[in-house]
């Protein structure tokens, strides 16, 4: 059997944040591998429709170089830049999928395998800091069935949600290890909950919101909505 080799690319910032008149932001891509690897860098309008996250072609933002070679142990600056320079009215999303490509079929030493990365990028609108999200959730039902949670987001600001929890903030009860996810402003999201319904019944629900390092209550949302 042949031997596995191993991804080598790596991203940082794993996420970027450019003010209402800020341009360009750099992200860093760097190979800490023994040998060259090609990277494909694009850029893509992240909404969320039903529950969903969903990416559409944009030219509102862009990456400079959208392609880039990288020797062994080379970094590479990337320019995530807008096109308008014009302040948006609202806070506006984007995701960059950095793809680690595979060396041609010829080149290939066994198994492949090849990294892909997904980085959040948001331009604030000249509300800037007063951009907040404002979230309200629910246990509902998936269309597979299975218990979830739903969360709407009618702030300003989008929310990162991590260490989803039930019971009170004084000690919650972690269903959710880690990043859940984000809920965009105006947006609504969905996720599975691996926990049986009876058991959620009633429940609230707890995360931390945006890195913060204590868990914030998340309100019940109506039954209707």
């Amino acid at each position: 059997m042949g031997r596995a080799q191993a991804a080598s690319l790596q991203v940082a910032p794993t996420q970027l944040q450019l003010g209402a008149r800020q341009n360009a932001e750099a992200l860093w891509v760097s190979n800490s591998g023994t040998a060259p690897v090609q990277v494909q860098i694009r850029v893509y309008e992240w909404t969320q429709n039903t529950g969903q996250d969903t990416l559409s072609a944009t030219t509102a933002v862009m990456a400079s170089p959208p392609m880039q070679t990288l020797a062994a142990g080379q970094q590479q600056l990337i320019r995530i830049v807008r096109t308008d320079s014009a302040p948006p009215a609202t806070q506006q999303a984007y995701r960059v999928i950095v793809d680690e490509l595979p060396p041609p079929v010829g080149e290939r030493e066994g198994m492949q395998f090849v990294l892909r990365y997904s980085i959040p990028v948001f331009v604030q609108s000249q509300e800037g800091a007063r951009q907040q999200p404002l979230l309200q959730a629910r246990q509902v039902t998936l269309a597979d069935g299975r218990p979830g949670l739903e969360v709407h987001n009618s702030g300003t600001g989008h929310a990162q949600l991590a260490d989803l929890a039930v019971g009170t903030i004084e000690r919650p009860q972690i269903i959710h290890a880690g990043l859940l996810g984000y809920v965009l402003p105006g947006q609504t999201m969905r996720w599975p909950l691996d926990l049986p319904a009876a058991r959620l019944a009633g429940a609230t629900f707890t995360a931390k919101i945006n890195g913060q390092s204590a868990q914030s209550p998340l309100p019940a949302a109506p039954a209707s909505r």
